[in-house]
């Protein structure tokens, strides 16, 4: 068989052992078993370990403190805003808002895309209010998601700095568009630095899972800024919901936002390994529950102690010497799948960056 081809189909597989982690739980996040699970893991009674963590960032331990009340709101309702919504407003998530030291007590949306903001007003009919204009939404909150296209982002901020609606003592700014430069925003908002951020996530953060990248305004020669400074703590939000990552500037954000580009391969690399076991016999709905399953228990055990970053090589060298995964993932190292791999990733951040469209050649 020609060795380029074979490399070509090895890619996928490789890509199933690089990225289940993020891809397994959504998948199947509404089996009932699996929820009853995370409920229990997520009591209200936080770990010893978590709520230490939490009171050495803040001082002190959030869940004795009274929350600060918010009031969010979107410009912009489409995917990840109706998500990042639903996240603040589902009831069941108020405790992990709670040990953060947040509450919300109102949801401000734009109306576009109306069947977003119509499910969420159905969904959380006590919490969100729908309106027609920026406007309205800017003067009913206190943290605001910029949540429109690349191309209306300057032209909503300018028109809502000629409106005078913006307060600069009181509005938190965070950009969901990956094009957002927080510079840019800084400049066209007229808010402080220290309240102007972007930021990434995926859908599942309105279940509390996933991980959200947030980048503030560069630091100064003093140091003098970070997170904490501004009137809101938005990584202390994201952390409620499901987890955070802050990013020191555009080069770490543009090399983090990579690995969200990687959920529709992944979803391929699934879809491929559910293929191969039709081809060989395997009932189409057996083999889609029990890649899932099988991939769901690998994402488990990944996710534990995830933030250690000894953690995925400790797996790989559970592997049973000799074994099925050793054989297996040195068959992936000979065909140089590893190499391909990254090349697939400097191509996607070249395109973050601005440097290609991300394209790598066809194998000949």
């Amino acid at each position: 068989m020609n060795m380029n081809r074979l490399s070509s189909c090895s890619v996928c597989f490789l890509l199933l052992l690089s990225i289940v982690a993020v891809s397994a739980v959504n998948a199947f996040n509404n089996n009932s078993v699996l929820k009853n699970k995370q409920t229990s893991r997520r009591s209200a009674d936080m770990s010893s370990a978590k709520k230490q963590k939490i009171m050495d960032d803040d001082g002190d331990d959030p869940s004795s403190a009274t929350p600060q009340t918010i009031r969010a709101g979107f410009i912009g309702c489409g995917t990840i805003a109706s998500a990042i919504a639903t996240g603040l407003a589902t009831p069941d998530h108020g405790t992990y808002l709670a040990q953060h030291g947040f509450s919300v007590s109102s949801i401000s949306v734009t109306r576009r895309s109306e069947s977003k903001s119509k499910k969420l007003k159905d969904d959380f009919p006590d919490v969100v209010t729908v309106y027609d204009s920026a406007e309205e939404v800017v003067k009913n909150s206190d943290v605001v998601f910029l949540c429109v296209l690349p191309q209306q982002v300057d032209s909503v901020l300018e028109d809502l700095t000629k409106k005078g609606v913006w307060r600069p003592d009181d509005h938190t700014l965070v950009s969901l568009v990956s094009t957002s430069k927080v510079d840019n925003l800084i400049q066209k908002s007229g808010l402080p630095k220290n309240n102007v951020y972007k930021m990434v996530c995926l859908p599942a953060i309105a279940k509390r899972e996933g991980c959200a990248l947030l980048q503030p305004a560069s630091k100064t020669n003093d140091g003098n800024n970070d997170s904490s400074v501004g009137n809101i703590s938005v990584k202390s939000i994201m952390d409620a919901l499901g987890g955070c990552v802050e990013c020191a500037n555009d080069d770490i954000m543009n090399t983090m936002m990579v690995t969200t580009a990687m959920m529709g391969p992944m979803y391929g690399v699934m879809r491929n390994n559910r293929d191969w076991l039709v081809k060989r016999g395997v009932s189409a709905e057996d083999a889609s529950y029990f890649v899932g399953r099988s991939y769901l228990s690998m994402v488990q055990d990944a996710e534990r102690d995830c933030r250690d970053p000894s953690r995925y090589d400790e797996l790989i060298e559970e592997q049973t010497p000799g074994g099925l995964n050793e054989q297996a993932l040195g068959n992936l190292e000979k065909q140089e799948v590893f190499g391909a791999y990254d090349k697939s990733m400097d191509a996607v951040l070249s395109r973050l960056q601005g440097k290609s469209d991300g394209s790598l050649p066809s194998n000949p």
